[in-house]
This record gives structure tokens, sequence and C-alpha cells, in this order.
């Protein structure tokens, strides 16, 4: 195995947890203005490297946020991912934190939405970014062992690669990258980040097809001075690799074709995309996100000329369909996908970002990733909802852009806020919906959509042996097939001729 180009080098030791400022402990020696907080939330522990955060000159570099997701194991039933688990994720970072003499995260945070355990920090432009891959592929690992030891529910399930190949792309997490603005005036940047359990990237064009282009979610749209007035670049990139595959010649039921077919479309690393403009071409834009298949990766201003200007929105638009296993392709994943996008300044504000979640909107994914539901908009660190989901967590983050510190966090989806009415809402309409439906469609996507779908396949490939073919049953002058009726048809006449019907 070749040497980690992350952490302690030459035998030094792991950092050690005082090198880090812990926000729970910043009000440590200030005096308490309240003697109790109501609950809303399980607000995750920020953890920044000291000398960043206390510099007295912070330099004005480059930096780069960067959130990386996965499902190493779960409590039983997908419903929350264990502590321990998650503190196991967040040790290994620590004590690794670490790239040639340099702390590779300046600032994080450790977080689970549903059973999904995340790591989201800002890092220097100096950093590698594939030592922070292996960093965290390493992470996830260590965090599947604890969940075997535990006896959890599918240890390591989204860590499908068999190894570390040098980054997480098409190795089974998601993970998203965004680069900060370097500006010398004003450091505070708020991001917002957007975790989704049990669903897939599709569910996130909710996301940009509202606050980006409808006024009627975000009024900035209309009415700001900022660059926002112009609209922006969408990026969209064609998902599904296997239509890819279908349509460069491979028969949709010869499984060896499509495997060679979609490993020749994985080989060039390359994505299928179309970039469209709002408000231009809006309709064309509602027209292929109406669908799994085409999802909003990336959103771009635009400047004076309308040109692509500062990438703003970013999404982990890459379903499973490439990763190659010792079991072939991973087909039909859902994916679980991850957003980062700035909010407010020439990017809507947070509120207006998580605006069309209100509506309670229906996404593929739920129980056995198999059945279309309405997504459960939850605070961060809280457990999935009815069935297994889909659940959707949002939090903004005030980020000091010259330190690179992350100071505080605002969950979007607390409780005691509006959210609880939308909550209730979901809840009703998912209950009566999954139970008014049961296995039959729409409840339950299309049989290429199944993500556990092998029981499926044998009992449809065993009763397709069973079909036979033979003339439609038909009634009339008497010359029509009559089936295994052996008689007349039921209400003909002694003459042939049906009955009239009043």
């Amino acid at each position: 195995m070749a040497a980690k180009r992350y952490g302690p080098q030459d035998g030094q030791p792991a950092t050690k947890m005082t090198e880090y400022h812990q926000s729970k402990d910043e009000l440590a020696g200030l005096p308490v203005t309240v003697t109790e907080k109501i609950p809303v939330t399980n607000t995750p522990n920020i953890f920044s490297y000291k000398s960043y955060v206390f510099a007295k000159n912070p330099a004005l570099v480059a930096r780069f946020i960067k959130a990386t997701k996965a499902d190493v194991g779960g409590v039983g039933g997908h419903v929350v991912a264990a502590d321990e688990v998650k503190s196991i994720i967040a040790k290994y970072v620590l004590d690794n934190n670490s790239y040639r003499g340099e702390p590779i995260f300046t600032s994080l945070i450790v977080t689970h939405t549903g059973d999904d355990c995340a790591v989201t920090g800002i890092m220097a432009e100096s950093v590698d970014m594939t030592v922070v891959d292996e960093l965290m592929w390493d992470a996830l690992q260590e965090g599947a062992t604890k969940a075997a030891e535990l006896g959890l529910y599918g240890p390591g399930q989204d860590l499908v690669a068999d190894a570390f190949t040098g980054n997480l792309r098409g190795a089974g997490p998601a993970t998203v990258v965004l680069p900060f603005p370097v500006r010398k005036d004003n450091p505070s940047q708020t991001v917002l980040v957007s975790f989704a359990d049990k669903t897939e990237p599709m569910a996130f064009n909710h996301y940009a097809t509202g606050a980006y282009m409808l006024p009627r979610f975000n009024t900035g749209l209309i009415i700001a001075s900022s660059k926002m007035k112009r609209g922006y670049l969408f990026e969209i990139v064609d998902l599904d690799t296997k239509a890819q595959a279908v349509e460069a010649g491979a028969h949709p039921r010869d499984q060896r074709a499509l495997d060679t077919k979609m490993e020749e479309l994985a080989k060039g690393l390359q994505e299928k995309v179309i970039t469209l403009r709002t408000p231009e071409d809006i309709y064309d834009i509602e027209g292929l996100t109406r669908s799994s298949r085409f999802v909003i990766a990336r959103i771009w201003s635009r400047n004076e000329k309308g040109e692509r200007d500062q990438l703003g929105y970013v999404c982990s638009a890459e379903r499973l369909h490439n990763i190659k296993t010792k079991k072939g392709f991973t087909y039909g994943g859902k994916d679980d996908p991850v957003l980062m996008a700035f909010a407010q300044g020439d990017w809507p504000a947070p509120g207006e970002i998580t605006s069309p979640w209100a509506t309670a909107p229906m996404v593929a994914g739920d129980c056995r990733g198999s059945h279309n539901l309405h997504i459960l908009p939850m605070p961060l660190n809280s457990q999935t909802s009815y069935w297994s989901g889909p659940i959707l967590s949002a939090v903004t983050l005030s980020c000091n852009i010259h330190t690179g510190r992350i100071g505080a966090i605002s969950d979007q989806f607390a409780l005691g806020t509006p959210w609880d009415e939308v909550r209730r809402t979901a809840s009703k309409l998912a209950i009566q919906f999954r139970h008014a439906h049961g296995v039959k469609q729409p409840a339950t996507l299309h049989e290429d959509e199944l993500e556990y779908q092998e029981g499926w396949k044998e009992r449809r490939n065993r009763l397709e042996k069973q079909f036979v073919l033979q003339p439609p049953l038909t009634f009339g002058n008497g010359n029509g097939h009559q089936g295994d009726l052996g008689k007349k048809p039921v209400g003909a006449r002694p003459g042939g001729r049906p009955e009239e019907i009043d």
C-alpha cells in the first residue's frame, strides 16, 4: 500500500485536540445572556484550527469549501447514524488533518442526515484535492469498521468501489466543492449546504428551478440590483448512462452489451452537459429537468455581457451507473445527493433557496429506494421520516474567507418555525399516498428505476415464460376467436348478433 500523503509525516504524532478551537466552548468566560435555551436543532460542533482562527494578518488566499457524505452503516431501519460512528470519523479527520505541514481543513463540522454521515470543511488552494479525497475515503472506511463492530445495518454500503483510486468520483460517496471568492473588503460569505437521504440528485432540481428561476420563490430576480437581475447560467448533466448506452446501440435487455457500452462511457471521465440561460431558456430548462435523467449540476452568475461569471451552486449530480465493482455496474442508485450554494449578495437568500420545499413536492427514493414520496424537510442531525425517507436538511454557514473559519451555523429547517407546518402537511400526504397506492405506480417507480429490483427481476422472468401468443378475444359474427368459452358469447341472440344495449 502506498504511503499516505496526508497526516503527520516521519513518525510525527497525530494533531492534538488542543490545536483546535471548538465552538462548544466559545461562550466560556463570557456573561450568560439566557438562562435556558429551547432546543430547536442538534447544532454541530465546529472544529477550527487555532493558528488560522486567531491569525492577526490572515493571508488573502483562495479557499474552497467541500462537503462529503456517505452511508457507512445506519441504526436499524435506516433511521439515524450512530454517534459513535460520527465521532470515529471526526477523530480520524482531526488526527490526520495535515498536508505538507499545513492543516488540510482550517475549519470543519461532522453531521448526519438520516443515516448518512457528512464532513464539511474549508481548505486552502494549496491543498491537493485528491489528498483530501483520500482522507475522506479513509475516514469513512474507519466509520464503516466501527459500524460493523456495532452491528449496524449496511456497514460501508456507500463505499462501493473496491479501493480508493485517486478521487471520490465514482467511488460511492457524494461530494461537492465550491471555490470561495477572493476579495479584500468583505471576508463574510454565507454558504448553504443541503443533504438529502433516500432520494436522487433530481430532487435538487426543485432548488434550482425555484429560487434561481421563478420570482414567486425569489423576488430578488425582479427587484434586486445585484448580478441576480441578469439571471444565471445553468449546467445540466445527463446522468442516465444506461439510456445513453441504449441510444448508442446496446439492447436494453442485453446486460453484457449495456455494461460494455457503459464502461466505454465511463473511461473518458466526461459528462454529457448542456448549458442553458435564464430567463431566455426557462422553458427548455423546465422541460429537461422534469425527469430523473437530467440534473442541474452547477449554476453560474452572469457578467455585464451575460456570460459566465462566478460559480455559486454545485450539486453532486452523479448517479452510480458508471461504478465498476466486483459485481459489475451498479445501476439505479439514488445516491443521496449533496448541494452547496452561496447565499445573499448576488445569490438568493437562504429562505428563498429553501422555499420550493414548502410545497411538499414528491421525489423518487423512500423505503427500498423504489417509491415516489413527499420529501420531509427536517432539522440537521434528525432521524428519517415515516417509512425511511425521503429526508432533507439544510444549514447555512457564516464563513470568514480570510481566516478560513466557519463562524456560526443556522439550521434552515429548525423546529419552532413554519417548517413545522410543512412537515405536518408532508406527513399527511405521504401516509395517504403510500397506503392508497401500495406497490402500484405512481407510488412505486418504473421497474427500470427500482433500486432493490433483483426480486422483481426474478418474478418478472418467471412470469414472462408463462405468457403465450394468441389472437385477441373478440365477439361478433361468430368468426371471432372465442377463447376457452366453448359457447356463444354471453348475451348473444340466436342469430349470432349481440343484443342491443339501451
